[in-house]
């Protein structure tokens, strides 16, 4: 059985996957609640890399070691995730060097979180929350496979196994962190694409926010997050770099070939909120020989970004005005967080084209990329007891 003393929460997203506990603050009885830091960082890349002698690497040393083996490397699993069951007839993401299915990555990233916090504390969690988008309706597919991966990643650490696992949407974990009453539109530009959600929030009590996506008014998913806007950076830098080079990146199915284009992209990702912020950067182009025997760099701008990311901005706006006037909801606050909302200008855009104010200006934490997770631990605390 696991420690009734804490809890933690695990949101395995697109980018990246984060985690949360929270726990009883001996000196007042009050419910407190931290990140999980994973080899030293709040966050670790979704990146499983997966070997032929057995090995599985998850997050920031599967990233480093995807530069040498870029082709045992998987990315953007949650997607897969959605329409997964956790069964044995689970659509594969790669074959080579071995087969490796959603519920597969999202267990080793759950596991290393898991892991991390369990070998500080000696314990297990009283509960383990996942958190799934608002999307997720079906109950047999994404949520099951998130389900399998949660139990099979605590089968990895002592008295894991009759831990509950509790899954919870994540427009109503980032309500809950947000905290207050009334209704909050959610919209989280995450690497996958946007959902935009309409969440109701209840306050017993001054320390307590209650959260539930309005019955009868689905989530709205917007294609384009920021594992698309990498993307189309990347194609930008090749597009200004020697044509022979962009060609054998583009189209050579080489090894070579695979581990520049994983390190370019890797360079764009890293680039690309000093491009928001510093107005130009210069991403570096790698040595490919013959093509490109020596260093290179591609200048970007921010008149770059624009562009390339102005036609799905415009339609998480229409998402939103759309979701509200089709529920009679008025113009609730809008809480805006993921990747892509930390952009120079991308919160004051919507705010003005949707009508809505900004939720959250005066409390950054509740849209930083930790938010909904922190959110979900406090959810967990409460369901299992914690606290006052």
């Amino acid at each position: 059985m696991g420690d009734p003393r804490w809890v933690l929460a695990v949101d395995h997203g697109t980018s990246t996957t984060t985690g949360a506990t929270a726990d009883v603050d001996p000196a007042d009885g009050w419910t407190r609640v931290a990140t999980v830091r994973v080899d030293g960082e709040a966050a670790l890349p979704s990146i499983v890399l997966s070997r032929t002698d057995g090995t599985v690497l998850a997050g920031r040393p599967a990233l480093d070691a995807a530069h040498a083996e870029p082709q045992a490397a998987v990315l953007r699993g949650r997607s897969y995730l959605a329409a997964a069951t956790g069964g044995s007839d689970d659509p594969l993401l790669a074959t080579w060097p071995r087969p490796t299915t959603a519920v597969n990555v999202a267990t080793a990233l759950v596991a290393r979180v898991l892991q991390a916090e369990t070998g500080r504390r000696g314990t297990a969690p009283a509960a383990l929350a996942l958190l799934h988008p608002a999307s997720w309706t079906d109950p047999d597919t994404g949520p099951a496979a998130l389900c399998a991966a949660g139990r099979s990643a605590l089968g990895a650490v002592a008295e894991g196994d009759d831990v509950e696992v509790a899954l919870l949407a994540a427009p109503e974990a980032a309500a809950i962190r947000l905290g207050g009453s009334g209704p909050v539109v959610v919209a989280d530009l995450g690497g996958g694409g946007t959902e935009v959600a309409l969440v109701d929030r209840e306050a017993p009590d001054p320390a307590t926010t209650t959260a539930t996506l309005r019955e009868g008014v689905p989530a709205r998913t917007v294609e384009g997050g920021a594992e698309s806007l990498d993307d189309a950076l990347t194609q930008l830098v090749l597009d200004r770099a020697p044509a022979a080079l962009a060609e054998r990146i583009r189209f050579s199915s080489d090894v070579e070939a695979h581990r520049a284009w994983f390190w370019l992209r890797r360079g764009v990702h890293d680039a690309k909120l000093r491009l928001g912020t510093e107005g130009f950067v210069d991403v570096g182009v790698p040595v490919l020989p013959p093509e490109h025997p020596a260093p290179g760099v591609v200048r970007l701008t921010h008149a770059d970004l624009g562009p390339l990311f102005a036609p799905a901005l415009e339609q998480v706006g229409a998402a939103v005005v759309g979701l509200l006037d089709d529920a009679d909801a008025g113009r609730p606050p809008l809480l805006v967080r993921g990747g892509v909302a930390e952009l120079p200008g991308v919160r004051d855009w919507l705010v003005a084209r949707t009508g809505c104010v900004l939720a959250a200006a005066d409390d950054p934490g509740a849209s930083a990329p930790s938010g909904q997770v922190c959110g979900a631990a406090a959810w967990a605390a409460a369901r299992a007891g914690l606290g006052r």
